[in-house]
C-alpha cells in the first residue's frame, strides 16, 4: 500500500492487521491476505543461451542427416559459423555484467531483473536497475573485442558523432535502446513515474572491451557508454527511494516484462 501523502510503503499483511473497528477482547482481526508471490528477477544471458543450444542442435542435426555417421567427425573438425558463435559470446558477457550486478542487488543497493521480453516484439532487455536515485535503467551488456571510441564523420559545420569498437561501426546499438526505455515508461505508466519522480536511462555496458588509459564514459544521444566498475559507481547513487520502493517498482515492471 502506497501512502502518497506520507510517501511510505506498508505492505499489505500489515495494512490489513488492523481490527474491525471493535476493541480489547473482543476484537477479531481480519485475514491476511496470501503473501505475494517472489518477484521473479530472472536469469542472466538464459536467451541468448538458449539460442546457442538451438542453433548448435539444428547444425549438428542437420550435418548427421546429410553425413550420417561422419557428420560427428565434421562438426570436432570444424569451427562452428561466427552468427552461432555471437549468441554463445553474448550470453558470457550477460552472466559477467549480471554477476557484478547481483552483488549491488545483495547488497540491496539497486534491484535487478534480468533478461526481460518486451511483449508483441522479438527484442529483450539484458539488465533492468531500479536505483535509490529514481533512475530505472535499461541495460545493455556487450561481449565485444577491440577499442571503444567515438568518431565525429560530420562535415566542418555539421556533427555525426558515431561508436566504434576498433573499426566496427556499432552506433546502431545506440539507437536500439530507446526502445528498451520506452518499453520500461510504459510497463511503469505515466501515474507511478510522477509519483515516485522517476526517469528512465540507456546504459551500453562493455565487459571485454579495450578502453583508452584516460578514458571516461561517454554519453552519445543520451545513452551512456561505458564498462562495468563504472556503471556500477554510477547506479549506487544515493537517493529518495527505499528498499521497499525499489521492489515496488520492480515488481511493477516483472508484471509487464516478463523474464525471456
Amino acid at each position: 500500500m502506497w501512502d502518497a501523502s506520507a510517501r511510505t510503503v506498508t505492505c499489505l499483511a500489515c495494512a490489513d492487521g488492523a481490527t474491525d473497528g471493535e476493541s480489547g477482547a473482543n476484537a477479531q482481526p481480519l485475514d491476511s491476505p496470501a503473501a505475494p508471490s517472489p518477484l521473479e528477477r530472472g536469469k542472466p544471458g538464459a536467451s541468448a543461451e538458449r539460442e546457442y543450444e538451438r542453433r548448435r542442435d539444428v547444425r549438428a542435426q542437420r550435418a548427421r542427416n546429410k553425413l550420417g555417421r561422419l557428420g560427428g567427425i565434421y562438426l570436432a573438425l570444424s569451427s562452428e559459423p561466427q552468427s552461432q558463435v555471437a549468441w554463445a559470446r553474448g550470453s558470457a558477457g550477460e552472466k559477467l555484467l549480471g554477476e557484478a550486478l547481483e552483488r549491488m542487488h545483495d547488497e540491496e543497493q539497486v534491484v535487478v531483473l534480468h533478461d526481460r521480453r518486451i511483449p508483441q516484439t522479438r527484442a529483450n532487455i539484458d539488465h533492468i536497475a531500479v536505483t535509490r536515485c529514481g533512475a530505472v535503467w535499461a541495460i545493455d551488456a556487450k561481449n565485444y573485442q577491440g577499442k571503444v571510441h567515438r568518431i565525429d564523420k560530420g562535415g566542418w559545420f555539421t556533427t555525426d558523432e558515431r561508436l566504434y569498437v576498433g573499426r566496427r561501426d556499432c552506433t546502431k546499438l545506440i539507437t536500439t535502446m530507446a526502445k528498451q526505455t520506452e518499453a520500461i515508461r510504459s510497463a511503469l505508466g505515466e501515474p507511478m513515474i510522477t509519483e515516485f519522480d522517476l526517469e528512465t536511462r540507456a546504459a551500453l555496458c562493455f565487459v571485454n572491451a579495450e578502453w583508452s588509459l584516460f578514458a571516461k564514459p561517454m554519453l552519445l544521444n543520451g545513452v551512456w557508454v561505458g564498462w562495468g566498475q563504472a556503471l556500477r559507481e554510477r547506479l549506487a547513487a544515493p537517493g529518495h527511494l527505499d528498499a521497499d520502493h525499489l521492489t515496488l517498482l520492480a515488481r511493477r515492471i516483472a508484471d509487464v516484462l516478463p523474464p525471456a
